[in-house]
Order: structure tokens, then sequence, then C-alpha cells
């Protein structure tokens, strides 16, 4: 892929930057610095943010960061009077100002199979929320609109290139045109911000699709995100054609007294703190275990690098322990839209009694029982084409 901008090209197949046809020399690290800000033009990347994706977590000094950012202005012909290209926003962090343009696909090596949608990498585009937080969305497919509400946390260019989310979206966009979105604190959305409600979350998906124009769509919503999407449907019930929940739960898991299967939580808290600023983590892929049991340690490992490279561990911790606190319930009686709730029948995490609190609390509402393991479904799960196959029969019908 090359990102074009001022004079310069950055192709992150070579590795190479030039400027004005020259080619400038570069540190690995400058490198990567400048990538990851022309990835994500436009979005204020405090340094939390900025250590975790271009050191990998490390610790890093304050002056080792600025010689960096230094380094990188004077590659790409910026300095710190002008920051016509990189600006630095005094105690908030640093911004790509530059417009970008970008060049071709980066061929994979070996060749990957090629995705069910042949798309590209989705362009990230941002709506600004009424309190002026930004919120990342991209928009893949062609048909009718969805809207995906996920956990938190998610990444949109990350999650792209993990393989078994990756056979979700590219399932999804076959027949939709499928809107993601990074709730706000995660992914490519802004990450200083201190509200992850649900209340706070649905009007960010309030702005999402007044940006685009949408009046009516398909609000598909999984895990905690199943949450965010009855929030949603219980106060803009006039925006949603259908809705679909995948492993949604009522209650979080502090709110379901002592059982089984919910007074493990703090320890699931406690691994993910233990292991969050540690690449490679095996806190972090054992707590992965306990939502995706089948998954092999290659996609544990995956996924969970993916994990902590979308959010810091403050967000994480602030997230989880809203969604561990509370409860949709009020608000089920208030959902018109026709409503389809999918669940895995061994769900671990959040069982089977959660979705089928889900289906008796909407009037009218589908219960799918899904043959599985897993808190959400994984490619080789017999149960995965049913997802589809019952998420089209339910719109259809």
């Amino acid at each position: 892929m090359q990102y074009r901008f001022a004079e310069c090209i950055l192709d992150d197949q070579s590795f190479t930057l030039t400027r004005a046809g020259d080619v400038q020399p570069l540190e690995p690290q400058v490198f990567d610095l400048i990538r990851f800000l022309a990835r994500n033009v436009d979005v204020l990347v405090d340094k939390d943010r900025l250590i975790a994706e271009v050191w990998d977590g490390r610790i890093v000094s304050d002056s080792a960061v600025s010689a960096c950012i230094s380094a990188a202005r004077r590659a790409v012909g910026d300095d710190g009077k002008k920051q016509a290209i990189i600006r630095t926003v005094p105690r908030r962090g640093f911004q790509f100002v530059a417009a970008v343009s970008l060049e071709g696909e980066a061929p994979s090596s070996p060749p990957s199979p090629p995705s069910a949608t042949n798309a590209s990498r989705p362009n990230v585009r941002y709506a600004t929320a009424d309190d002026g937080v930004k919120i990342a969305y991209t928009v893949t497919g062609s048909g009718p609109p969805m809207v995906r509400t996920s956990h938190h946390p998610t990444h949109l260019d990350l999650d792209w290139d993990e393989p078994t989310e990756r056979a979700f979206i590219d399932e999804l966009a076959r027949d939709f045109t499928l809107i993601r979105l990074d709730q706000r604190g995660c992914g490519l959305s802004d990450w200083d911000v201190d509200d992850f409600s649900t209340r706070r979350s649905s009007a960010d998906i309030l702005a999402v699709v007044d940006e685009l124009g949408l009046e009516k769509f398909v609000l598909f919503g999984t895990s905690s995100g199943g949450m965010v999407a009855v929030d949603f449907a219980a106060h803009y019930p006039q925006r949603l054609s259908h809705l679909i929940l995948l492993g949604g739960y009522v209650d979080g898991r502090s709110m379901r007294g002592k059982t089984a299967n919910s007074a493990d939580g703090d320890v699931i808290l406690k691994m993910a703190e233990a292991g969050w600023e540690t690449p490679g983590s095996a806190f972090i892929s054992g707590y992965l275990s306990v939502y995706l049991p089948t998954a092999t340690p290659e996609q544990l490992q995956l996924i969970g690098e993916n994990l902590q490279k979308s959010c810091s561990i403050e967000n994480e911790i602030q997230g989880r322990n809203f969604y561990n606190n509370h409860s949709v319930a009020d608000l089920l009686p208030l959902v018109d839209a026709p409503t389809l709730v999918m669940h895995s029948a061994e769900d671990a995490i959040h069982p089977l009694s959660e979705g089928q609190k889900l289906a008796k609390g909407i009037a009218n509402a589908q219960l799918k029982v899904l043959e599985s393991r897993n808190h959400h479904p994984l490619p080789h799960d017999q149960c995965w084409s049913e997802v589809f196959e019952s998420l089209q029969v339910f719109l259809e019908s």
C-alpha cells in the first residue's frame, strides 16, 4: 500500500519513504510511526496509544517519543514550528493533518484465499458525536444497510486482518451494506473519554447513521454490543427495520448473583489487567479461551494481540466494569422492532439463560439456539452457516 501526502510517498511493501522523488533514510521506528499516523489521518492519538502501536507497549521515555516525532517531521519535510503534516496537541497527543490518498492493495505472500466479498480494505470515516467525540466507522459490501455494534473493545483496521472476524464481516457484506464502528474509547475512535454507557454508545450510533443519511436499517448487536443495540432500539424505534442479537445478555455478570457462571468475573478482569501490557501474554490468551474454548492457540494469540492494541488497560477496565454492572431489563418492553436472538447453547461466559431472557422480554422476539461452546461462533463451528441462514430467513419472513 502506498500512502501519498504532501510531496511524499510512503510504501509499506518496500518500507521506503520518498519526498519529492528522493528516498529518505529512516529508522524502522520512525517509519512505523509515520505509517501509523498516516493510516489514522485527522485522529488525535495520545502518547499511550502511540507507544502501544509503534513500540508494542514497551516502556519508552518522553524524550524518545519526542525524538522519533522530530525525526518523522524531518523525513516528511515538516518541523515543529510549521506542523503542517504532524501536529502536536499540547497535553493531548499527535495528529496527522495532511491529506492522504491510498494506492494499491498490499500483495500478501504466500497469497491468501480471496475474501467472500473480494473487498479492498475500506476507508475509515468519522462521525462527530454530540459531545464532539469522533466515532470511527467503515462501510463494506452492498445491499440493504446493516449496522453492527460489537463488544468493547474493537479495532476496525485490526479486525479486518484477523481471519475469524474477517470471515464474519465477509459473510454479512455478501448481502448487506455493512456499517461497522468502533465504540468511543477504543479502536480508531477517540480514546480520551470517560463515559462507556450504553446510552452514550447508542447516541454515537445515531451520529453515524445520521452522517450516512440512513432513515431505517437493520441493527446487529453482538456480545455487549447487544446491550447497546437494545438501548438504541428502545430510544430510537423509528430508525430500525429489524434487530438481531448474537451472544447478547440482559444482565451484566455482576448483576446475576453468585452463580457458577458469573462468580469468576473478577478473575477474568484480573487476568486482563495482568497481561494487557505484555505482548503475547498467556494471561490474555487464557481469559479469551473462556470465551472461545474451541479456538486454536494461534487464533487466541492473534485475537489477543489485536485486543491489547484496541484500547488502553484503563479503558478496558472502565468498559468491562460498566457492562458487568449494567442491566437493560427495563428497556426490553420498549423494543418493538422485529427481533431475532441467537445464542450458543454452551456459552460459558453469558449463558443461554441470558439469551432466553432477551427473547422473553422483547415482544414477539424469535430465539435461535446454536450448538456451540463458543460465545461467538467461529468459522469451524458446525453452526457457523446457521447464523447467516437464520438471519436471512428472519429478514425475509
